[in-house]
This record gives C-alpha cells, sequence and structure tokens, in this order.
C-alpha cells in the first residue's frame, strides 16, 4: 500500500511539473513549427511516458525526498540515446531513473514533414518521501543488494578503499582541457565472484570523462565478494570521481 501511494503522488506531481518545465530541442528543425509532430511514446503523449516510468521505478532505493532532471535525446529510430542526470538528490535515485529510462521501449519518433528528426528531452521528476519510511536493503531472487547497507560482510577492495582509490587514482587518465574540473560519478556492481559489471556513469563531465571512468572499472582486480547468510551476493557501488586539469 505505501509504495501505491508513493506512485500516486509520483505521477501526479511529475505531470504537472513537466507541463511547466520541460523541454524539447532540436538542433536542425523548430520542434514547434506547425508542421512537427511531436515524439509519441506507446501510443500517447509525455504522461504515458511517467506512466512507465512510475511503474518501473523501484522507490525502495530512495532515500529522501527531492528532483531528478534527466535529458536525453530520441533519435531518428525512436531510440533513447545520451542519457544524462542533470541533477539529483543522491546517487541511488540517479542509478535508478538511468536504469528505468534504458529499460523503456521505442518511441515515435518526431517528424516534420512525415521525415523523421532527433529531438532532445529535458525532464524533472518530483517526489516526495516519508521519513518514517526507511530504505532496507532489496533482496532478489538473484541475490542482489540494491546497496551494500544491512549486508553481513560488505564486498572488500584487497588493501581496502584507499588502495581501490590509489588503483583509480593511478590508472584515470585525465582529458588535457584548460580548467577542467568537477565529479564523475559511476556505479557499478560487484558481483558474487568478485568482479565489477554493470559500470554505468551517473554523471559526467563531458570530454570523455565518463568514458574514462568505465574503462579504468573494467580494470578493476576481483574483490573479496559480499557475503550475506554464508552465501555470495551481488551489491551496488556508487563511486565519486574528482577530476582537475593541470593546466
Amino acid at each position: 500500500m505505501i509504495k501505491k501511494i508513493f506512485l500516486f503522488l509520483f505521477l501526479l506531481i511529475s505531470i504537472a511539473t513537466f507541463s511547466q518545465e520541460s523541454e524539447l530541442l532540436s538542433e536542425t528543425d523548430d520542434v514547434n513549427a506547425p508542421d512537427v509532430v511531436k515524439p509519441i511514446f506507446n501510443e500517447g503523449g509525455i504522461d504515458k511516458f511517467y506512466e512507465f516510468i512510475n511503474q518501473e521505478f523501484n522507490f525502495s532505493k530512495i532515500s529522501k525526498s527531492g528532483t531528478i532532471v534527466v535529458s536525453f535525446s530520441i533519435n531518428t529510430l525512436g531510440e533513447i540515446k545520451n542519457i544524462r542526470v542533470i541533477d539529483f538528490p543522491d546517487v541511488e535515485s540517479a542509478t535508478e531513473i538511468i536504469r528505468v529510462i534504458q529499460k523503456a521501449p521505442k518511441w515515435e519518433p518526431a517528424k516534420r514533414a512525415g521525415k523523421p528528426f532527433e529531438v532532445k528531452l529535458k525532464m524533472p521528476f518530483n517526489f516526495t518521501i516519508k521519513e518514517s519510511i526507511k530504505q532496507e536493503p532489496v533482496k532478489t531472487t538473484e541475490n542482489t543488494f540494491s546497496t551494500a547497507n544491512g549486508i553481513e560482510n560488505k564486498p572488500k577492495f584487497a588493501g581496502g578503499l584507499v588502495r581501490f582509490q590509489e588503483f583509480i587514482a593511478k590508472n584515470y587518465r585525465t582529458p588535457d582541457v584548460e580548467g577542467l574540473r568537477g565529479k564523475v560519478i559511476v556505479s557499478f556492481v560487484v558481483e558474487k565472484d568478485g568482479s565489477i559489471v554493470d559500470v554505468k556513469v551517473i554523471k559526467d563531465l563531458g570530454y570523455g570523462t565518463g568514458a574514462e571512468a568505465i574503462r579504468v572499472l573494467n580494470l578493476s582486480p576481483k574483490w573479496t565478494p559480499a557475503m550475506q547468510d554464508g552465501k555470495p551476493v551481488r551489491v551496488m557501488y556508487s563511486l565519486p570521481i574528482t577530476i582537475q586539469s593541470t593546466r
């Protein structure tokens, strides 16, 4: 019952906010021209996309209320590309919204004079979580936990997290861009055999910073996997990587 209430609130607030703040952009076509047909999702408007998000979004991953702002492109084939989380209250919510959007079926692409063209959507998602509701690790049939919280024995990198950070710093190649600084945020899963899989960029700084983070994490030696009830389990981690150009 609690989850259904969350979904209902999320849907109402999101639809109202989208009509006021969302943006539909194109670099080559006037999206507001009278002969333009805007992209369509599940034979409906944007409200259909919000319905899909509400059905698929796992609210147990959210620890606090806030707003997620996401942008993505819908190409000429109706595929969602270039997902970017612009603003988010916590890493868990950002990771979850990326997962759901990546899962979405194809759209009908925007068209002008019957010819498809690529557009970019910028969408806010507002939600409220009651303080009395506590986030708990979510265990699935595949023994996957959403985070390391509540795990009996957390996954370990040889030498600890300090050594893991040193590994990242040693192998990460910072782009040679003057004044580049900030944080790249990635998420990944420590598999049952200790390998790192499912690496995703939640926030990047451009210039290939996110792709470089993925490359480095894929080089990581195996961890000691997490254990729960005497069995190895999969655990998701999030990691901020501080970038600062020397120029």
